[in-house]
This record gives structure tokens, sequence and C-alpha cells, in this order.
């Protein structure tokens, strides 16, 4: 079996993470890296990864989290975020700078004004009905939280993805620590802790291949 399996069998919604053992600032990169590098739709990048090992901003975000243990016992806690619409206007620099890596470097003002424009008609007309830009920019995080958690778990690192969480109470925590992180600027995707496990995993439970899998 090669690593990349055996990381998928690995892997679990670790409950309960050992507090002594913490991981190491390499393993810690890799993790991150694994998110950094992900794909996303149009090369956007929607997603910003606040990494927390301070335990009074562990503690206060537990609350947020309804006390669920993972957050004070992990050794570091990704908040996955996801970029609100604002941050996708022909006015966002955000936007702008992420146009312009992938444009050559003549011509780029006009390229640039048309490129984004294109993006945002795609928002606009192009997304599922009922589907915001906020859907879209959140929907686009879980891909590098999948690839950060099976990166994790290449390395022995164990990790949970949490869903349960106060939105507006996450954030404003993380606000009052950096403004950057406004409720008008981000929201959360999905809390990430990371560690290493206290007690054995559990068996992993999943459908067969043929039952989930059709070929046409």
């Amino acid at each position: 079996m090669n690593k990349l399996s055996q990381a998928f069998d690995f892997r679990h919604a670790c409950k309960v993470f050992d507090e002594t053992k913490k991981i190491a600032p390499n393993d810690l990169d890799a993790i991150l890296d694994a998110g950094r590098k992900s794909p996303s739709s149009f090369g956007m990048e929607p997603w910003h990864f606040v990494v927390i090992s301070d335990a009074d901003i562990k503690q206060k975000l537990s609350s947020a989290c309804y006390n669920q243990p993972q957050i004070m016992s992990c050794s570091h806690l990704v908040i996955v975020l996801y970029r609100k619409a604002v941050q996708f206007t022909m006015q966002s620099e955000y936007l702008r700078q992420t146009v312009r890596r992938n444009l050559p470097t003549e011509g780029v003002s006009f390229e640039l004004d048309a490129a984004c424009q294109y993006f945002i008609n795609y928002c606009t007309n192009g997304l599922p009905e009922g589907v915001s830009i906020d859907n879209w920019a959140e929907m686009q995080c879980y891909i590098p939280s999948a690839n950060m958690m099976t990166a994790a778990a290449y390395y022995g690192i164990d990790s949970c993805a949490i869903g349960g969480f106060e939105h507006n109470k996450v954030m404003a925590i993380l606000e009052a620590i950096k403004p950057q992180f406004s409720i008008n600027n981000f929201d959360v995707a999905l809390c990430l802790p990371f560690g290493y496990r206290k007690n054995p995993q559990s068996p992993q439970i999943r459908w067969k291949k043929e039952e989930v899998v059709t070929f046409l």
C-alpha cells in the first residue's frame, strides 16, 4: 500500500487531541502549503488561513464553537476564511491583483479591466440560480481544507473538519485581533484543528466502491 493510500486510511475525525504533542514547524508549513497550492475556480484562491496556537485565543474561540474539545486540545487551529463579494468588484484590489498575475505585461490596463469584468459577469450570470458569490467562495474553500487534512494524515498528523460554530462570534473574535478580518470582507468556511490523537482511531466506515461509483 502506498503512502497516499495509507494517509486516507489513517485520516479520521479526531475528537480529542493529545495536548502534550505539538506539530513541528516544518510539518505545519507542509500542511499549509497543501492548502495554498490547491486549485480554485478562475484561479481566484478566495481563501485565507488563520493559524492559531495561542491558548487564550483558542479559549475565546471555543465558546463560539460550542465548546467542542478539539478546539482547546489541538496543537494548531486553522480557521479557513472565504473572501466575500465585496472583494470581487471592479474596485477590489484583491480581484485586480489576482487577475493581473495571469495577464501579459503589455497592454495590461485595458486587458485587466476586461478580464475582471469577465469574471464579474460570470458571477452575475454564470452561477447556478440561488448561488451567490459568497456561496461560490465558501465552496471553493472546501478544496484546500480537504487537501490540508490529507497532507496532515500523510505526515501522521490528525485533524477534524468542524462546521459547527457561530459565524458572527468567530469573526468578531478575529476582527478584534486583526481588523482586516471584518465580517464585511470575510466569513468562516471551516475550522480545522490539527494535532495528534489521544485515543485509538475508530473504525473507518465507508460505502463500497461499487455503491458510490458508476462507470458509463
